[in-house]
């Protein structure tokens, strides 16, 4: 009894730790994650010993299972599919370029360590995207523009999705271990095409059964909903992970796809700006639904940081190198794409430079690794978290210093004053009164 009340306390105190994190994050810019990786280090076996990470090692798969598919579910909110068409050409250049760089620095590194040539890649794939748990909490906090905002915030949630589906494509090939190109491709195309119907079927049947059965939200029953779709595509051997992101978007995005379907099905003429403007559609997710999935992110996140800090070992040294000198490259890597950006702002410019931490989904992976039997996988483990935590301390520098030097002043990007009062955007883009355009008869 002595026990589970000590467990339940320290659940509790976990949370608070991590709310009280967030608050530092938002007074003083100072990342969470840092935070929580180190008071995981501080609990664990290689300093106070207080959480024996053998009492928990038989709930780390379902954790990290659950952990990724919701991560990729509620990333997928983040995709909005106008803001992904205004700014797809420059949002795909910018992601895919710095993906593409970056995934070759850090492979170069691995293979020049000794590593095979697929556990390098591998290695670059996990750490080749930046984090849209960092991004996207340091770019509400701040004054930028809608343009940059959005552009950040794809290229985060776009390399999120980069790192778990090349990540994983790339664990498959190690497990068949063939190179053989078609087994290989039939195989891949097979794993993600049954991933990406049942998404995106399973994305159709609840948007049918909330608007015509259930009549009303259920956040929880959404959660079992998702939970049912991974379910059901790994039995169909697909990706399951890739799935609930498919089904995410199809949730995210209900009200343009609801209005472009019923602009295709519709007789009337003129309907077709209506349709795509998503006029004629109707969203079954609603403001406070986003935020309850965004309040499970947080928990997830919270015990999952905590978790990468039970797991960093400083005894390793060449982890520790190898690790330093990957989030040292990266840092530098991130200031190719000043190629892309002549015609930005130069403070603009500087805080593209500055977004290259590594978060969440790299950390996900790398445990999935783990349970996957992948050769040197728990060298890799070790060497994503000093990335991990090394990237985060030095975007978080770079950005501080961009704040000091008086940049990004004015009320943050997720805020707006409306009658004196500090209000989130969206609630004022929610109740912004409709204009009439037609014109009256003369």
């Amino acid at each position: 009894m002595v026990e589970v009340i000590l467990v339940l306390l320290g659940i509790s105190l976990i949370l608070f730790f991590g709310f009280f994190a967030e608050f530092i994050f938002k007074k003083f810019s100072i990342p969470d994650v840092l935070f929580l990786i180190i008071l995981g280090f501080v609990l664990g076996p290689h300093a106070l010993g207080w959480v024996d990470l053998s009492q928990i090692s038989a709930l780390i798969p379902i954790f990290t299972t659950f952990t990724l598919l919701f991560l990729l579910f509620d990333g997928a909110f983040n995709i909005n599919l106008s803001s992904l068409v205004k700014e797809f050409s420059q949002s795909l250049i910018l992601t895919i370029f710095n993906f593409i760089i970056s995934t070759i620095i850090v492979t170069v590194i691995m293979m020049v360590s000794g590593f095979p040539f697929l556990v390098s890649l591998f290695t670059g794939f996990l750490l080749g995207g930046v984090s849209s748990s960092f991004v996207i909490p340091i770019l509400k906090e701040i004054n930028v523009s809608t343009k940059l905002y959005s552009l950040l915030t794809l290229e985060s949630a776009l390399t999120d999705v980069f790192c778990i589906v090349f990540s994983l494509t790339i664990i498959k090939i190690i497990n068949l271990g063939t190179f053989a190109i078609r087994p290989l491709a039939t195989e891949l195309v097979s794993l993600f095409a049954i991933a990406g119907l049942v998404g995106v079927l399973a994305g159709v049947i609840w948007i049918v059964l909330i608007l015509k059965v259930f009549k009303k939200h259920s956040y929880i029953m959404v959660v079992a909903f998702l939970i049912l779709v991974y379910v059901v595509t790994e039995f169909l051997k697909g990706n399951g992970a890739i799935a609930t992101l498919f089904f995410g978007l199809m949730l995210n995005n209900s009200k343009q796809l609801s209005s472009i379907f019923k602009g295709i099905s519709s007789e009337k003429q003129n309907v077709g700006k209506k349709a795509l403007s998503g006029e004629l559609g109707v969203s079954v997710t609603t403001p406070s639904e986003q935020e309850f999935y965004h309040q499970i992110s947080f928990l997830l996140k919270t015990f999952f940081f905590v978790y990468i800090g039970l797991l960093i070992d400083f005894s390793d040294t060449k982890a520790l190198i190898v690790g330093g000198i990957i989030s040292v490259a990266l840092m530098l890597a991130r200031l190719a794409s000043r190629t892309l950006t002549k015609e930005m702002l130069s403070e603009n410019r500087s805080l593209v430079d500055s977004m290259f931490a590594r978060g969440l989904a790299a950390a996900v992976i790398a445990q999935l690794a783990v349970e996957a039997n992948v050769p040197h996988a728990d060298f890799i483990v070790r060497v994503a978290f000093v990335a991990i935590t090394g990237t985060i301390l030095l975007s978080s520098i770079r950005i501080f210093i961009l704040k000091a030097q008086g940049h990004f002043k004015g009320e943050p990007t997720g805020v707006q004053v409306s009658d004196g009062k500090k209000v989130p955007t969206e609630v004022i883009q929610k109740n912004k009164p409709k204009v009439n355009k037609r014109k009256r008869k003369s």
